[in-house]
């Protein structure tokens, strides 16, 4: 996987997530099966995506993300809040594939809390 920042759609797993997002029929039942089988990077793509298809859109979010949400219906409730639980799910293990990428860095590394401050801003964003 290539990482290049902490934001969102910042490595390579997120972007390629975004991708077959778009080609799929039906957006939410995709982002669904996402958050509960998806990569660490695309649950939380999956997240800010919600977050935008939501009106709430923030910095980690790429251009071609907020155009393509663009019109688009929000979500249900229960859909965001699968997000908001996926990922605490993330933050919670350290250990999981993506976080442990960050969590090496050290705990008290900038751009470890960098990258833990967008999820929880993604999870407020759904709220």
């Amino acid at each position: 996987m290539g990482t290049w920042s902490t934001e969102s759609f910042g490595n390579d797993d997120a972007l390629d997530w975004f991708g077959e997002l778009q080609e799929a029929p039906s957006a939410l039942p995709f982002i669904e099966e996402t958050l509960t089988s998806g990569s660490t990077e695309s649950v939380i793509a999956a997240g800010a995506v919600l977050a935008v298809l939501s009106g709430k859109d923030g910095a980690d979010v790429h251009p071609d993300v907020i155009a393509w949400c663009a019109g688009k219906a929000a979500p249900p409730a229960s859909l965001k809040q699968a997000a908001i639980d996926a990922i605490q799910a993330v933050i919670d293990d350290p250990e999981a594939d993506g976080h442990d990428t960050w969590a090496e860095l050290g705990e008290d590394d900038e751009d470890y809390l960098a990258w833990l401050a967008n999820l929880k801003s993604i999870q407020a964003r759904l709220r």
